[in-house]
């Protein structure tokens, strides 16, 4: 693989007091390189020429952070030197555990961070915000990858001679996973190789927020004419803030819990954070909560089939956000608001127009700046810091979903579901008529477009978890219904939400589809354990990553830690003993899978459904 024309070279180091280790691979040449500085051997020297020498990206994960200063750091020290391998050992591992130790703070390191000696792709940092980062290990659970392997080991302490082998085949593992990983991110990589192409900018290692906000500084700038040192201080903070002036004058209720509601927040001071303010109410048999974290309603498990004469329609603010940003100039008061919305608003029909002639590649960049900019209202460190702003949006957004629901009610609708910038309800199709017209009379009120779309059927078992089948044959998936496993948000079993789907849309009986399945990744499930506690299987300690089935044959999965002098246990899995799958290739032929298990996981998840529709009868 090629990263702007130069091969990719994926590696991953490894620290201890008296042994250091780097795996490079060659992804063009499919070659591994392995630098090694012990009490067998010292590679150092030629560790730091090839990376110095090599014309190439050198990637990792979480390498800008870890790794690379590692690297640089070797560079600068033992390129040309006469140090034994224990002085040089020890002093890459004292440096180690200053990185691990001030993590948040850089200035003992950076020297080493912020070298320049090879060029460099992190692809932790490109996935994943600061927030929302996981382990590899993680990582190689969610990607299916072959071997989820730890090296168990003080690491602290000196490494045996004799463990030198396993641990340079961890290592081997994590290179290989990370190559696999790189392979799978062929276009985040090429979304930022054209941003740098066009802009300048780059963005390699940066997350896709991170990305966007540099897209919008970059316009911003160019348009103002500003220098960045004149806009990087700016931001307008708000410990408080009045609901009554950020509250448009269109909102307006005729619905008496809705008026008081208006009346209520129209007479509020609230501070910005999530926290700051939230309130439930009854809307018609339906528990809304709103606040400053957003409006939802608070539902049950329920089936919903809508009769003969009846339509099941979710009405969604086409891109909300965006469209209070467009409309309204909900703009940082710091910012120029004309110029600000502008750029916006071209970026937003540049998106659309690429997207609808098929430029993927130009509608996901312009997709980052404009999915960049309502997160970095709430963030003090950004330039774009307006918490009036926020509150705005937030605001703004859930009285005017209150407003359509009133409209919809009027019409005679039933409300089933609010959620962020949406409305789920049910309403006769003799009715169609008047809604398209209220809907479009709504529309040229609120400035805002409205998309609908019409389900045969909506399961849910709460307000983000559900799944619906819409009437043009799709089914969607929200929370605990989703059937696809995504990258690095753990794993739990597919076949659990498969089969319940499949028994309510297509009668089929959750035994006979659980027990017809013969790929194993549909049972799998995975257990991540904090540094505190121990993980045991058979009375064998286990690393604290662990992929795994529920199976006929195995033991229990265990975690302990102790507490008053005394091991604490807790089952992993209750209902089961397992089997561990780390590594595929420990698959047995014929896996003893507990399909008893997964039955019972998918008949709790159905009775929730059915026990609330007999309780209505």
């Amino acid at each position: 693989m090629k990263i702007k024309n130069k091969p990719a070279y994926v590696y991953d180091i490894e620290v201890f007091k008296n042994v250091f280790h780097c795996t490079v691979f060659d992804t063009e040449k499919e070659e591994l390189h392995k630098f090694e500085c012990s009490i067998r051997k010292n590679n150092i020297e030629d560790m730091c020429k090839f990376f110095l020498y090599s014309d190439v990206y050198f990637v990792g994960y979480n390498n800008i952070h870890y790794d690379n200063p590692i690297v640089n750091y070797c560079i600068e020290y033992f390129s040309n030197s006469s140090y034994t391998y224990d002085r040089i050992c020890e002093s890459i591992f004292n440096l180690s555990k200053i990185i691990t130790s001030e993590k948040d703070n850089t200035d003992k390191w950076k020297k080493w961070k912020y070298a320049k000696n090879f060029l460099t792709l992190d692809l932790l940092t490109m996935l994943f915000s600061q927030a929302l980062r996981v382990s590899l290990k993680e990582m190689q659970v969610t990607m299916m990858y072959k071997n989820v392997q730890e090296f168990n080991c003080d690491w602290q302490a000196p490494l045996s001679q004799s463990e030198i082998d396993n641990m340079i085949a961890y290592n081997i593992n994590d290179v290989m996973s990370t190559t696999e990983l790189l392979k799978q991110c062929k276009e985040d990589i090429e979304i930022r190789v054209d941003i740098e192409n066009n802009y300048g900018i780059n963005c390699l290692s940066q997350d896709g927020v991170g990305t966007g906000v540099e897209l919008l500084k970059y316009e911003y700038l160019k348009e103002t004419g500003m220098k960045w040192w004149d806009l990087k201080d700016l931001r307008s903070p708000m410990d408080m803030v009045p609901l009554k002036d950020v509250i448009l004058p269109i909102i307006n209720f005729k619905h008496p819990v809705l008026k008081n509601l208006l009346t209520e927040m129209k007479s509020l001071t609230v501070p910005p954070g999530k926290d700051g303010w939230k309130k439930k109410f009854l809307l018609d048999n339906l528990v809304v909560s709103v606040g400053v974290g957003g409006i939802h309603s608070i539902n049950d498990p329920e089936a919903i089939i809508p009769n003969e004469d009846e339509l099941l329609l979710d009405s969604d603010v086409t891109s909300m956000y965006p469209s209070f940003i467009i409309k309204y100039k909900f703009v940082p008061p710091h910012l120029n608001k004309d110029i600000f919305v502008k750029i916006y608003e071209d970026k937003y029909k540049q998106r659309i127009a690429a997207k609808r002639a098929g430029r993927m590649l130009e509608s996901e960049t312009k997709k980052l700046l404009l999915n960049s900019v309502t997160g970095n209202y709430q963030n003090e460190y950004s330039w774009l810091y307006s918490p009036f702003a926020v509150m705005q949006i937030r605001m703004n957004g859930q009285l005017v979903l209150l407003m359509l629901c009133e409209r919809l009610m009027e019409l005679g609708a039933t409300i089933i579901q609010i959620n962020t910038d949406g409305v789920l309800y049910r309403i006769k199709k003799a009715k169609y008529d008047e809604l398209q017209t209220v809907i479009k009379n709504f529309e040229e009120l609120t400035q805002l477009g409205f998309e609908t779309e019409a389900f045969d059927s909506f399961y849910q078992l709460a307000v983000n978890d559900y799944f619906g089948l819409q009437s043009n044959g799709k089914i969607k998936e929200k929370g605990s219904f989703i059937t696809k496993v995504r990258r690095g948000k753990g794993l739990t079993p597919t076949i659990i939400p498969k089969a319940v789907i499949k028994y309510f849309l297509e009668g089929v009986k959750p035994k006979d589809y659980i027990k017809s399945c013969t790929d194993i990744k549909e049972f799998l499930m995975s257990e991540k354990t904090g540094k505190q506690w121990t993980v045991e299987y058979n009375n064998i300690q286990q690393q604290r990553t662990n992929r795994f089935y529920a199976s006929t044959n195995g033991y229990f999965l265990y975690k302990w830690k102790m507490e008053k002098g005394k091991k604490q246990y807790q089952n992993m899995l209750t209902a089961s003993g397992v089997t561990l799958l780390n590594n595929f290739d420990d698959l047995k032929e014929n896996p003893k899978i507990n399909y008893q298990y997964y039955i019972n996981e998918a008949n709790k998840i159905i009775a929730q459904f059915k026990n609330k529709q007999l309780s209505l009868f």
